[in-house]
Parts: structure tokens; C-alpha cells; sequence
């Protein structure tokens, strides 16, 4: 039975997404992404760029998860990218899963109503970034600096068949990354599969722990922001790098 919630993005947008399998395969196919629940459930981790921190941080995370998700409760976990370069090293260090290449952005186009949502340099404004900053330091998931990281994503779990959507959460900050325990909730809706609630108290024990640690930094409170001195927003996962140097440098000059 259906449990297709209200959702921002738009199933019919997302059904007809031409992908292409192109890692661990003989011969690169290309497939509608329909096909991906045609038979199963399936979470759709739309993610910025594969040498991003943060997105390499949330596939680690969800991967801890793959045992619960995939086995226990049946539901499939593929990546999606926009781009290739990165994809096999983010593939077999942080997912140790399906990663599908949407030349067209189209996943990303649906997740804006129909246009593509970029971060540049304004994201620095928003004490959120600074704080998902501070959690992706403490995970100790390191990134680089290749490719275009401007474009926003997020994560869609999708009924089998042609049910339609049933949880999505839509990136709105640099590393804005999904609520491991939110996800593990909506797939035990889907699934009919009982979570195993201990596992849901620790992630939001977690989840607590570190909001606590953000609203307690100095970077949370928005000291050490940085101007834009003409960085390119094509390298928007490298930006926090750049920024924590330009504090310390402040610091060190007495700013």
C-alpha cells in the first residue's frame, strides 16, 4: 500500500531521469531511473560532488547503515552525480555501492522545481554551514578540491513502482546532510519492517551531541567568516578548507 507523503519534489520529474551505470560494469548502459524501484524501494542520495567532504561524510554514514536498510528491510541505496571525475574513489572508500552519472543534473533540476539550486560564497553567511563544518571536522572525513561542488542536492526515498515519493530531504547549506534517523524512520514506514529503536535513539543522541557542540564554537556564532576574494564557486566543496586557513591566519595577525 502506498504511503506517498506530500513532497517539494515532484515524482513525474524524477521517473523518466536518463542514467547511466558506468563503474564495476563490462559495458557502460544507459537506464530510466524508474527502473531503479521498479521492483524495490529504493533511497536516492543526490550528491554534490564525489571529492566533496561532506558528501563522502553522509555516504559513510548511510553505508554504516546499509546492513539495517538493504537487508533487513529490502529497500535499495544508490548515489547519484553530475559528474565522473572522483566517483570510482568515492565509490569503493565511502559507498560500497551503486553510483549512477545524471549528465543532465536532472535529479538536481528536480530537487529546484525544475531548476538547478547552486551555494557560492553567500553560504558563508548562514550559521548552519559553519556548524555542519565543525561536524564534518570531528568525523574526520577529508575531501579535495576537484570539480564543481556549487550545485545542491539531497535525498529521495522512493515507493517501488510508480507509488511516488515518501520522504525527501532537500540540501539547502553546504553539508546540510540527512538525518540518519529520519531515514531509518521512513524506510520502516515503507518497509513494514520494525526499526530497531535502539538504533534510532543512538542517531538522535548523536545528532544531539553535535548540535550541542556547533551552538557552543565560536565558528557557530559567526566569528571567522570569510569575504569572498574572488574564489570560484565551482570549488564550493573546497571553500571550508580555504576559510579555516583564513581564521587561523586572522588569528595569528590578531584580527
Amino acid at each position: 500500500m502506498s504511503i506517498a507523503q506530500k513532497t517539494k519534489t515532484s515524482y513525474a520529474d524524477i521517473r523518466d531521469i536518463s542514467l547511466v551505470d558506468f563503474l564495476d560494469v563490462e559495458t557502460e548502459r544507459t537506464l530510466l531511473a524508474h527502473e531503479l524501484w521498479k521492483d524495490q524501494a529504493t533511497i536516492v542520495i543526490v550528491i554534490r560532488r564525489p571529492g566533496c567532504q561532506f558528501c563522502r561524510e553522509e555516504a559513510q554514514i548511510f553505508d554504516a547503515q546499509r546492513e539495517t536498510i538493504e537487508n533487513d528491510m529490502g529497500i535499495k541505496m544508490v548515489c547519484i552525480v553530475h559528474e565522473r571525475e572522483g566517483a570510482d574513489e568515492f565509490q569503493k572508500e565511502f559507498w560500497h555501492g551503486k553510483v549512477y552519472h545524471d549528465q543532465a543534473k536532472d535529479f538536481y533540476k528536480a530537487l529546484g522545481n525544475g531548476r538547478l539550486r547552486t551555494g557560492g560564497w553567500g553560504q558563508l553567511i548562514h550559521p548552519s554551514f559553519w556548524g555542519n563544518l565543525i561536524r564534518n571536522k570531528r568525523s574526520g572525513v577529508k575531501g579535495n578540491f576537484i570539480g564543481d561542488g556549487s550545485i545542491l542536492g539531497g535525498v529521495l526515498l522512493v515507493q517501488q513502482g510508480d507509488q511516488g515519493l515518501a520522504y525527501e530531504h532537500i540540501e539547502k547549506v553546504w553539508g546540510d546532510i540527512a538525518r540518519a534517523d529520519r531515514v531509518l524512520e521512513a524506510a520502516s514506514r515503507v518497509s513494514g519492517v520494525a526499526i530497531n529503536k535502539e538504533k534510532v535513539l543512538k542517531a538522535q543522541k548523536d545528532h544531539r551531541a553535535l548540535h550541542d557542540k556547533m551552538q557552543a564554537s565560536s565558528l557557530a556564532a559567526g566569528k571567522g567568516k570569510a569575504q569572498d576574494q574572488g574564489g570560484s564557486e565551482g570549488s564550493a566543496c573546497a571553500l571550508p578548507e580555504q576559510v579555516e586557513a583564513q581564521q587561523q591566519q586572522q588569528q595569528q595577525q590578531g584580527v
